[in-house]
């Protein structure tokens, strides 16, 4: 039965279903329903706009690129209309532009999920438009409604998988019914009607492949720990694990900037984490008032008096998403000004964590300041803050490595202070390297006790391992100790009163507790960070001169010299790891496809044409001479009638035997089923003769461009009498 035009729309229809539904795989890695609802606007538009086009008579090809070219219209329109400072279609595609760059940026630094931001949005709502466009090219342009489900497949079990979230159970039904919905149409247009057992081994075989992707597809955003079985990461689950992963990316990215009152670099602290199960750490809730209703928590162990001398610190983040879940703050904070988002105190820790959405501006901060010296400290006596008993606590089990080391480390200290110091000198002293790599390759990339004692072993880490490694032994030795996961005080700039911090700049620190002082901050990580001037190292003289507050002491951040630790970050990382060599192979190899996919398109035509002649008769086998000349770049021309391209193709195959001949029996089949609607008959040795002459008498640059980008593939989407631009008279 012949094809009905008229159903491609339904195909269509079915297939932006099948898109927008496989969408919702996102939710739980992106907040707020915000960019579904542009996506199904988007959607609708370019596949309407690509309906349209075919409906009028333009090829599949021109249709899809129709509907490509309505999206960035329509994402200026979002723009413009949610926006009223945007009055011009130059404003608007600017504001698209930046949208897209703001999005890029998030995705760098955002956590899953993510916010659900206008820019986000923007970008989810382009991808899905571009994929439901290519969706629809290729079920309803090049007749393949089995490849076009399987991207819709894609599209639902994707997101899941690279960002370790799962894909629901009943969505994946939802998507697979709108998949035999797309074929069941598809058959429908076709004239014939859906076969139960077509769909069902359709359905089947959709199935099938969503479960093997789910278990072959790699986790891209998991930790060599995660998939050694330690919790996986999301937003705020454990953000030393999350910090691991944005250290290894190698690009750095600006974050924020910062000026103070008196211009000293200062420590700005993300998450507090205190809760050690042995197996990892775990962030301290939030568990105060939100920010702006009442007073600020006091910090603990520190006097009411101490926050009468302060310093103001103004803080402006580099984008409106640089600001993730946590704000950054210098500690201990007395009042924090100019938050537009929503966030809740962390009373133990003084950290704020968000519970609502809202962009972050530039915002102040006041913290007291603190002076310590390495004489108050190696007086004060350690006891666990009031209701903090979780502080001092650890597992039964601790490795006999981490105590025996422990032990030895501290065997000649005589108070708690000389212990902290003797510990942080030891990780320090260059038995241990700073390496991003080598815990990852190996195995121990985490913070629990067996990767504490495999970390004592190897003594290649970063700073996760050297703020676990001293926490954990401070505990040991009954100092009170937690993990603080911020910024260290980044990049003082030279013309300016400002710092400025990247994500470079991504830090963890311990910070043990001591009576009538606090929380006081310590630097084990070599080549990183700056060393408490109450807390020096075995080469440098003590003072007994107060420094300013214990954790935001002003010391200038150390710059990596050639022999230190830190210089590996920005040069050589590892040398001997295979895993960017595999991952540019991979890359390599995804290019090498997409290159090759024009011409396997095009093979894979010549041969179901040559294939069909017994069936579908000499018009197939016309159109792939045709479409061969194309290739090669001959001027067929489109107003050429049948013995127009003859007498094209004729010269071309010049003295080949039996060419001329094989072409003139071609093209007469062809006339003959143009006219009287019979299937005269077409030999696949006449069609091969002809294609080889045509080959042999090309040049070797115009055999290669046909093979890897044939330009006949724009033509091949409609019957051969649009394309030909000529009817023989009679057949309508």
């Amino acid at each position: 039965m012949p094809e009905r035009s008229t159903g491609r729309g339904a195909v269509t229809a079915v297939t932006g279903v099948g898109v927008l539904l496989a969408a919702l795989s996102l939710l739980p890695v992106v907040y707020g329903a915000l960019w579904w609802i542009e996506s199904v606007v988007t959607v609708v538009v370019a596949l309407a706009a690509a309906a349209a086009s075919r409906r009028v008579g333009l090829t599949s090809g021109a249709a899809a690129l129709i509907g490509l070219t309505s999206i960035p219209i329509v994402l200026a329109l979002i723009v413009a209309g949610s926006t009223v400072t945007i009055t011009t279609p130059q404003g608007a595609a600017l504001g698209v532009v930046d949208g897209f760059s703001t999005a890029f940026r998030q995705i760098y630094l955002d956590t899953v999920p993510a916010q659900g931001t206008a820019a986000l949005a923007l970008l989810i709502a382009s991808g899905a438009a571009v994929v439901a466009v290519v969706a629809d090219f290729v079920t309803v342009g090049l007749r393949a409604p089995v490849a076009g489900t399987l991207v819709i497949v894609a599209v639902a079990i994707v997101p899941g998988k690279a960002f370790a979230t799962g894909t629901n159970g009943f969505l994946l039904l939802a998507v697979a019914a709108a998949a035999l919905g797309v074929i069941a149409a598809d058959r429908r247009r076709r004239g014939r009607a859906p076969r139960i057992a077509g769909l069902a081994a359709g359905g089947a075989v959709a199935v099938v492949v969503a479960l093997v992707v789910q278990i072959v597809l790699p986790t891209p955003f998991s930790s060599q720990a995660a998939i050694a079985g330690a919790p996986v990461i999301d937003s705020g689950a454990n953000p030393l694990l999350r910090l691991g992963q944005d250290l290894r990316r190698g690009a750095s990215t600006p974050v924020l900037s910062y000026t103070s009152r008196n211009d000293q670099p200062v420590y700005l602290r993300l998450a507090v984490l205190e809760d050690f199960t042995g197996q990892t750490w775990a962030p301290n809730p939030p568990d105060g008032r939100p920010l702006g209703l009442g007073s600020t928590p006091q910090a603990p162990g520190v006097a009411v008096s101490a926050d009468t001398n302060t310093t103001s610190t103004t803080i402006t983040p580099a984008s409106d998403v640089a600001i993730g879940d946590r704000l950054p703050l210098p500690y201990p904070a007395v009042a924090v000004q100019g938050v537009s988002g929503r966030f809740r105190w962390e009373e133990k820790g003084l950290t704020l964590a968000r519970f609502g959405g809202g962009a972050v501006g530039t915002y102040t901060v006041r913290s007291a300041d603190i002076a310590a010296t390495p004489t108050q400290l190696r007086d004060a006596s350690v006891s666990v803050p009031a209701g903090d008993e979780q502080s001092l606590e650890l597992p039964s089990d601790v490795p006999s490595i981490i105590r025996r080391t422990a032990a030895r480390w501290v065997a000649s200290a005589q108070t708690p202070y000389d212990m902290a110091v003797a510990i942080q000198n030891q990780l320090r002293n260059g038995s241990f390297s700073y390496d991003e790599d080598t815990p990852a390759e190996q195995g121990y990339d985490g913070d629990g006790l067996g990767v504490i004692a495999k970390f004592l072993q190897v003594k290649a880490g970063y700073c996760i391992h050297f703020a676990s490694t001293m926490a954990v032994m401070a505990r040991i030795e009954g100092i009170p100790a937690r993990i603080v996961v911020g910024y260290q005080p980044g990049e003082t700039q030279a013309d300016t009163r400002a710092h400025r911090v990247s994500s470079d700049d991504l830090h963890a620190w311990p910070e043990l507790y001591f009576d009538g002082v606090g929380w006081v901050r310590f630097e084990p990580t070599p080549g990183r960070g700056a060393v408490p001037a109450y807390a020096p190292l075995p080469s440098a003289s003590v003072s007994t001169t107060p420094t300013a507050a214990p954790s935001t002491e002003a010391a200038a951040t150390p710059q990596p010299t050639e022999s230190d630790p830190a210089a590996a970050r920005s040069g050589d990382r590892g040398g001997a790891s295979l895993v960017p060599l595999l991952r540019g192979s991979g890359v390599a190899l995804i290019v090498l496809a997409l290159l090759a996919l024009p011409g396997l398109l095009r093979r894979g035509l010549r041969r179901r044409r040559i294939g069909r002649l017994g069936r579908d008769g000499p018009a197939g086998a016309w159109r792939e001479i045709l479409d061969t000349a194309v290739d090669l770049g001959l001027p067929t021309g489109r107003g050429r009638s049948p013995r127009g391209i003859e007498a094209v193709v004729a010269e071309q195959v010049g003295s080949t035997p039996g060419a001329r001949e094989a072409l003139g029996r071609l093209r007469a089949a062809y006339e003959r089923q143009a006219y009287s609607r019979d299937v005269a008959a077409a030999t696949e040795a006449d069609v091969a003769l002809v294609l080889r002459a045509l080959r042999a008498h090309a040049s070797g640059g115009r055999r290669f461009a046909a093979a890897v980008a044939p330009r006949s593939l724009a033509g091949t989407l409609v019957p051969p009498r649009l394309a030909f631009r000529w009817s023989p008279p009679g057949s309508g």
